[in-house]
């Protein structure tokens, strides 16, 4: 009896799709509860974003680990803004090829445009808008795709998957603002 309880658990949570689990939100729109800055910036909230525009480069990290997960965020950033969405992050990523995935926030002329994974893949032809936009996001292992107000732009393979386990939002330069943050593992 022992074995047949251990055998349905294991075909149940084999079955478990992402459809089974429920999205959580990361940003309750009022407060950074669960956040927690890795440098002296300016992070606050404003009309129900997280806003950042001056201060030290550096992250707002949450403090829950994630593996395998969907992602979804809204972001609205000034021209010129070099931002992003740092995904199974270290707290302190020392190698962009390794330790994290940055999916950039930047102007077309950046090396690493919107919608890029930073020293991995670049994406052409997504431009700049000061309108809120949506990144949909599934991180699977080394496995990254990401959507952009519906449509992929994104698609990459990596060898191994990152060291790290935590979201992080940038601030590198310029005005950024993130809202409606959630999340679902897989």
């Amino acid at each position: 009896m022992k074995h047949f309880a251990l055998l349905f658990f294991a075909a149940i949570t084999l079955n478990t799709s992402a459809e089974d689990n429920p999205w959580i939100s990361l940003f309750d729109g009022k407060s950074l509860t669960g956040w927690q800055a890795t440098s002296e910036a300016n992070w606050r909230v404003e009309d129900g974003a997280i806003v950042v525009d001056a201060g030290k480069k550096g992250f707002l990290l949450h403090e829950d680990a994630y593996f395998n997960y969907e992602l979804q965020i809204d972001f609205k950033a000034a021209p010129g803004t070099n931002s992003g969405v740092f995904l199974s992050t270290q707290p302190s990523p020392k190698k962009l090829t390794e330790d994290c995935y940055e999916l950039n926030i930047a102007p077309p002329d950046n090396p690493f445009p919107t919608g890029s994974l930073v020293a991995r893949k670049k994406v052409e032809g997504v431009g700049e808008s000061e309108e809120w936009r949506t990144y949909q996001i599934r991180v699977e292992g080394a496995h990254v795709a990401v959507s952009l107000a519906g449509e992929q732009i994104l698609d990459y393979q990596g060898e191994a998957p990152s060291t790290g386990n935590r979201i992080g939002l940038q601030l590198n330069e310029g005005r950024v603002a993130f809202r409606n943050i959630r999340i679902r593992r897989l």
